[in-house]
């Protein structure tokens, strides 16, 4: 398996790509956490809106702890 990491618009998504299948996680706001959803699948391959960004593992998780600190998760 393989990690992708994005920021989509303001959210971090992760990536998992699998031999025949991929899934995607969203960083939940109320828990810190990060929870299956697939709608994220269409916003990174089609971002019309420049909104989605692929970033190094290391942004991404400087960027998520940044984001529990403030939500204080």
């Amino acid at each position: 398996m393989k990690k992708k990491f994005y920021i989509c618009g303001t959210r971090p998504v992760i990536r998992e790509i699998h031999n025949d299948y991929e899934e995607y996680f969203s960083f939940q706001w109320e828990t810190g956490q990060f929870k299956q959803d697939m709608q994220y699948m269409e916003n990174i391959y089609f971002d019309s809106s420049g909104d989605v960004k692929e970033v190094s593992e290391t942004e991404f998780n400087a960027y998520v702890e940044k984001l529990r600190k403030e939500k204080e998760l």
